[in-house]
């Protein structure tokens, strides 16, 4: 989409109604994998799903979307101009703070969450996690579409074995222990991924040695999310095998298969690339 400096002052700026939600669609699946969770949530729940949120038009247009409350995740047109995708994500960083509500994670590509800190940074604390570069990847293609043999998706009993690990994995990765913040929401959060069919699992003699969640299915992707391995069961193959069968079941079923690594997990890196996963963009997240 051209635009035209001198269309700067045909701004508008409101948050999406129902009217909105295939525009919205349409928005966000320009980029389908950099944009998953904005598009998941709205498939899941409708355009009520975003909870509290802006969206930006110019010239009637849709140019921008983010979320506004705890979990701040942004989308911009990338054919605007350097200028216009800063002014968009300023008018975001407004909400944000008129909102009264200290963000507990920014999300997004790495220039808009760039952008967006230079306005908010005098007015949060300084980030508890800051993971400057986080690559994300997509799978398109596997030679072997292998259906599921060891891993499964997980069942209500593989609770107590599944809040642990996905517990061990969040402080190893992000270094904040969530049941010490809300064990029993923590518990509810997992319980309905499991209801949702969104968490896999593979159980060797009776010990739970991987597992991986889902955070957006939509028609395009399926987004994975917490891939951990038991620690003592490392180099093992199990992740391996694991991701092997993952993404040869949603490869089936799917389009694509998507994730996002920090950059210096340099292990996970090797192994996502061994399987065929390409870097397609790279997000930025702090965390509070």
């Amino acid at each position: 989409m051209a635009i035209r400096n001198d269309d700067l002052d045909r701004w508008a700026v409101r948050s999406l109604g129902w009217s909105d939600q295939t525009a919205a669609l349409d928005f966000l699946e320009r980029e389908p994998i950099m944009n998953a969770y904005l598009v998941s949530r709205i498939l899941d729940e409708g355009i009520a799903g975003l909870g509290d949120h802006i969206a930006v038009f110019l010239r009637g247009e849709l140019v921008g979307i983010s979320t506004v409350g705890w979990n701040v995740v942004m989308a911009v047109e990338r054919s605007l101009s350097h200028e216009l995708r800063d002014l968009v994500v300023s008018i975001f960083a407004d909400q944000v703070t008129r909102s009264g509500d200290a963000p507990r994670a920014i999300i997004s590509e790495v220039s808009l969450v760039e952008a967006i800190w230079k306005p908010i940074s005098s007015w949060v604390a300084w980030p508890t996690v800051w993971r400057d570069r986080q690559p994300v990847y997509v799978l398109d293609h596997m030679d072997d579409l292998s259906e599921l043999d060891a891993v499964r998706y997980a069942r209500p009993a593989d609770l107590d074995a599944l809040v642990p690990a996905c517990a061990a994995m969040h402080l190893e990765e992000v270094g904040i222990d969530p049941l010490s913040r809300d064990a029993s929401g923590y518990r509810q959060r997992i319980r309905e991924l499991i209801s949702q069919q969104r968490s896999m699992v593979l159980f060797h003699r009776g010990k739970l040695v991987f597992k991986t969640e889902f955070s957006a299915v939509t028609t395009q992707t399926v987004q994975l999310m917490g891939v951990w391995t038991r620690p003592d069961e490392r180099r093992n193959g199990w992740a391996r095998q694991g991701l092997r069968e993952i993404c040869g079941h949603l490869l089936r079923r799917h389009r694509r298969v998507s994730l996002f690594v920090n950059d210096f997990n340099k292990p996970a890196i090797g192994l996502y690339e061994s399987l065929g996963f390409r870097p397609i963009g790279v997000n930025r997240a702090l965390i509070w």
